[in-house]
């Protein structure tokens, strides 16, 4: 019979443990020679989170034992695992304090010859459920299309005591390979069961355009005469949104802002109308949505829409200038708005994003107690931890100012999905600087589709570490490219390890969110020496057609550098002296690209590509900025 215990299987999880009690027993013997010797007993009161965790539960120790144990409400002759929560359940655990458990804490104990399953609720018994699957029992959901489920006919579990709270109250992945919402759920991602929809962010929603801007522009940005505001390239200047709204918006809008200098990219955070407006705006929308929320936490966003254009009138301005920061008048707005709703909604979070201009933390304004900050550390240099650039100083402030900081943070390039992005080892590093701040909650945000690099890998990972950040970055991917692609995985994590040596060899800023090329930082060697990597893992994976696939479809980020700066390289390779070992004629290269033969799903790609066949062609380019 094989006995699993926390000492062989089990990695111990103890960052913000509630308590633990060390126990020693006989072992709970779960199957005998491919026949269930246990019964699953599931309270007939249980929440359906609790019913889908004992379905789970039965579900995937049938495929391991090769027999289905029983699933009842009452307990059975022989070892019970008791999933839920029950007074009964509660009083096996007699040291367990559940309120400190939160919603999805777990414990896992064996008790006797019985196993309790149980935590926090509403969805502490389900992830506990995945957890026991996953690391005592050693299931692995890989990704969507791939699992793992051991055979072992005969199982045993001995002295497994583990107590276990994650730092992170809400953990969230955004990409297509969660889209799966029953592969995220076992990941112990707890987002889409809350429903937070966080790409809608905008404003607009709250204050819409098109209901006020013709009758209150002053509820709106506005720009005085000869103020350029030349950051970000002038993207955010007036006369360059105002040339926008010609074409997007009717020509009344654009006579009032002409007349005004008001444009309805941005409220005016100081306009008492706009205040009262918006939290009209937020009442309605608790009224409607409030009674549904059954579990914490309870968020309504109120933030900036997507950008950095801004209110400069002569209350705002003033605000940033005495503050040291745009972020102040968003802080104050939102402060209004809170303190007007608190007392019919003291459980009520109403939530502002720090993002582009609005990063830096306000030098003395405070948030209201009921207002939670999303820190967006989009600007960082990608390559480097945050811990060690200044924009993570911005979010431990924002941690020190308020108790309620929860992080968006932007892991993928969303100009260039396909190409290399060096931050790997970044973002595990970053995600424990957040637990080590207190942050409350992190969204991590990835690329939709096909496209992104290694992002079946990124998003096994990173969920893995948003459950327990102290967990081996590296060790977990060596894990997955092992699991996913066979043999090639120790080349794929050379590739990996390139990358990151050659991003901190260079001097250049790796603004990794919004970059379109890889020039300043990958050589002409290290993409010679990338194509070796891969020529030595397809020749690895080239009996097994799936495995050779997916090697394949992660060369496309190589495959895309050459392409992209083809000219560039070739002329480094003469300068250098080096071989260059990209394609002979990118033309093809890229038509063969274009054909999308892995359905990448990257919606700007066909105009990349037109791009890039101008480029090559010699023809003229206007670059994305």
């Amino acid at each position: 019979m094989r006995r699993i215990t926390t000492a062989s299987r089990f990695s111990c999880l103890v960052v913000a443990a509630v308590g633990q009690v060390a126990c020693a027993g006989r072992p709970v013997v779960l199957a005998r020679q491919g026949t269930a010797a246990c019964t699953i007993v599931l309270p007939a009161d249980a929440l359906d989170l609790e019913k889908k965790a004992a379905l789970e539960l039965a579900d995937h120790l049938e495929k391991v034992i090769g027999d289905r144990p029983t699933v009842a409400d009452q307990p059975g002759t022989g070892p019970n695992i008791h999933v839920g929560r029950t007074p009964a359940i509660e009083r096996l655990l007699p040291d367990v304090d559940f309120d400190a458990l939160g919603t999805d804490g777990i414990v896992m104990r064996t008790v006797g010859r019985d196993l309790v399953l149980t935590g926090g609720r509403p969805r502490g018994v389900l992830f506990c459920v995945y957890t026991f699957l996953q690391d005592v029992v050693g299931v692995r959901w890989w990704a969507p299309d791939q699992t793992h489920v051991p055979s072992e006919p005969s199982l045993a579990v001995t002295d497994l005591d583990v107590t276990y709270r994650p730092p992170f109250d809400i953990r969230q992945f955004v990409t297509g390979a969660f889209n799966d919402m029953t592969f995220a759920t076992r990941m112990r991602l707890n987002g889409g069961i809350l429903g937070l929809q966080y790409a809608d962010h905008s404003i607009t929603h709250l204050l819409p355009p098109k209901e006020h801007f013709l009758e209150h522009p002053e509820w709106f940005m506005y720009t005085p005469p000869g103020d350029v505001n030349e950051s970000y390239g002038g993207e955010y200047s007036y006369d360059t949104l105002l040339a926008r709204m010609k074409t997007a918006y009717p020509k009344s809008w654009y006579d009032v802002a002409v007349r005004t200098r008001r444009l309805p990219y941005q409220p005016c955070s100081s306009s008492p109308g706009a205040i009262e407006a918006v939290t009209s705006a937020v009442r309605k929308k608790l009224a409607a949505e409030y009674p549904k929320w059954k579990f914490p936490p309870r968020i309504v966003v109120v933030s900036q829409s997507n950008g950095a254009a801004e209110c400069r009138c002569d209350a705002c301005r003033a605000t940033h200038e005495r503050e040291g920061s745009a972020s102040a008048s968003w802080v104050g707005f939102v402060n209004a708005i809170a303190e007007r709703i608190e007392k019919d909604y003291p459980d009520v979070q109403v939530t502002m994003m720090a993002f582009l201009h609005l990063e830096k933390p306000p030098a003395h304004l405070r948030p209201h107690p009921n207002v939670s900050v999303f820190s967006v550390p989009v600007t960082s240099d990608r390559k480097r931890p945050l811990r060690d650039v200044v924009e993570g100083q911005w979010t431990a402030r924002w941690c020190a100012i308020t108790s309620r900081v929860y992080i968006w943070e932007h892991e993928a390039n969303f100009w260039n999905p396909i190409q290399p992005h060096p931050n790997h080892f970044v973002i595990p590093d970053n995600v424990r600087f957040f637990a080590e701040h207190g942050v409350k909650g992190v969204m991590l945000e990835g690329k939709g589709g096909q496209a992104s690099e290694f992002r079946r890998m990124r998003a096994w990972v990173h969920a893995r570490l948003l459950w327990d950040p102290h967990q081996d970055a590296r060790k977990l991917m060596n894990e997955f490219l092992d699991a996913y692609y066979g043999e090639a995985g120790p080349f794929l994590m050379k590739w990996i390890e390139l990358q990151q040596d050659a991003a901190r060899r260079a001097d250049d800023h790796v603004q990794g969110a919004y970059t379109m090329y890889t020039d300043g930082w990958l050589r002409v060697e290290d993409l010679n020496r990338g194509m070796g990597l891969f020529d030595q893992a397809l020749a690895a994976v080239e009996a097994d057609a799936t495995l050779e696939r997916r090697v394949r479809r992660e060369r496309l980020n190589l495959e895309m550098v050459w392409i992209q700066s083809y000219d560039k390289l070739k002329a480094e390779a003469a300068e250098r002296g080096q071989p260059f070992l990209g394609p002979e004629d990118p033309l093809v290269a890229l038509e063969r690209i274009a054909k999308d033969e892995f359905k990448l799903a990257w919606p700007y790609l066909p105009h990349h590509v037109e791009r890039l066949r101008k480029k090559l062609k010699g023809e003229p380019v206007e670059e994305r900025r």
